[in-house]
């Protein structure tokens, strides 16, 4: 067994799904906590999400029309995007105020966890890529498993199953 999960949680699959009814308590407080500090280690930054458009972009060039964007136009289309994106970023300002306003626990738990998830560091392979979140560090983080049966949101989210989101690229 390896000394580190693995960010994409292959770890927690079972039977070919990512399914958190057929995980203990103890291994569903895991997955999440290394759902958190993955997502946790990258500042959603709005440079992302420009990044993430141009890429979206390109590659629905390229599968659809056999098309190549050419890299300073590519450019081109990322500087002219960024300043919406980041228009859209301080509009959402208010709801997140709002948000942790009302709940003032999540954000002391969200300010810890960022921290936490920033000062440690992932296991890395010897060419210096990383691997995952260290296993020691998470065993001794004891975090509390979630009441997954009291949560309102545990419903199926597409009318697709599996097989058709693959071939539809349907995803939540």
């Amino acid at each position: 067994m390896a000394n580190f999960y693995r960010d994409d949680l292959i770890d927690f699959t079972r039977y070919g799904k990512l399914d958190a009814y057929e995980l203990t308590d103890e291994e569903l407080a895991r997955m999440l906590e290394v759902w958190r500090w993955s997502v946790g280690r990258h500042d959603g930054s709005p440079d992302e999400d420009v990044r993430a458009a141009a890429q979206s972009l390109q590659r629905h060039l390229a599968r659809t029309h056999n098309v190549e964007v050419e890299y300073n136009t590519a450019l081109l289309l990322k500087q002219e995007i960024e300043p919406l994106i980041y228009l859209r970023t301080l509009l959402h300002i208010p709801q997140a105020l709002t948000y942790f306003l009302r709940h003032a626990p999540a954000l002391i738990r969200a300010l810890r966890q960022h921290r936490r998830y920033h000062q440690l560091v992932p296991v890395r392979d010897t060419n210096g890529a990383p691997l995952g979140y260290p296993r020691p560090i998470l065993d001794a983080y004891q975090g509390n498993p979630p009441d997954v049966l009291h949560r309102p949101y545990w419903r199926q989210l597409s009318p697709y199953d599996f097989e058709d989101r693959k071939r539809l690229d349907e995803w939540w």
